[in-house]
């Protein structure tokens, strides 16, 4: 009775319950990309789903001590259109998960990267024709306090480190530095210049909108 009852225990433990259907798709790509199977899970996107929301789904799914899946998400109202794509990375009790998300062009909008507690530690963020907008990591592990750059979207997290902003033709044009504890302690602007497109500086390319059959 008590092996049993400590079997139990151990699988539950060890095994991940599964509350959320995942549905296949098939992505056609361009050129000669071909097709390729993707795993949709039964949320849809738009400005009100959330980061976590997704996550938590994604979380939920059965997994291993050693895998790396991908899981994808359509458009509200589009199933025609990617709208994110979450990676989910585990190496033995290790997971870490990445977030894509992108505008219907077919370019990234932003890449933003989460511990295995779901809480977000970097993000890169892009223009519509995929040059950067802005990138800085963040600090999960304290509370945002009063005065502090607390992010509206995540109370429990805080920016730290250096964080950098750009224009649409990817010149850097600010820069804030933060301490652990989300204090700022470094501001500077720049005045961009002409950035001359050349083979060594090409212009971003101009993504392809995704079809899903």
């Amino acid at each position: 009775m008590i092996k049993n009852l400590v079997f139990i225990l151990t699988l539950a433990l060890g095994l991940k319950v599964c509350n959320a259907q995942v549905k296949h798709k098939m992505f056609v790509g361009t050129g000669n990309s071909g097709q390729f199977r993707l795993n949709i899970i039964p949320i849809t996107y738009d400005s009100t789903v959330s980061d976590l929301k997704i996550l938590q789904c994604v979380d939920s799914l059965p997994g291993g001590l050693f895998h790396s899946k991908m899981y994808n998400v359509l458009f509200t109202g589009d199933s025609t259109h990617l709208a994110i794509q979450i990676t989910e990375g585990t190496y033995l009790f290790h997971t870490r998960y990445t977030i894509t998300e992108f505008y219907k062009n077919g370019n990234k909008k932003r890449d933003t990267y989460y511990t295995k507690h779901l809480k977000r530690y970097w993000t890169f963020n892009y223009y519509a024709d995929a040059s950067p907008m802005f990138t800085g990591k963040y600090n999960s592990r304290i509370k945002a306090t009063a005065g502090y750059a607390a992010t509206p979207d995540y109370k429990g997290e805080v920016k730290k480190g250096k964080w950098s902003y750009y224009n649409a033709d990817g010149n850097l044009i600010k820069m804030e530095k933060y301490s652990n504890n989300g204090t700022m302690t470094f501001t500077k602007e720049y005045t961009p210049k002409h950035t001359l497109t050349t083979t060594l500086n090409p212009k971003h390319p101009k993504g392809q909108p995704y079809v899903i059959q």
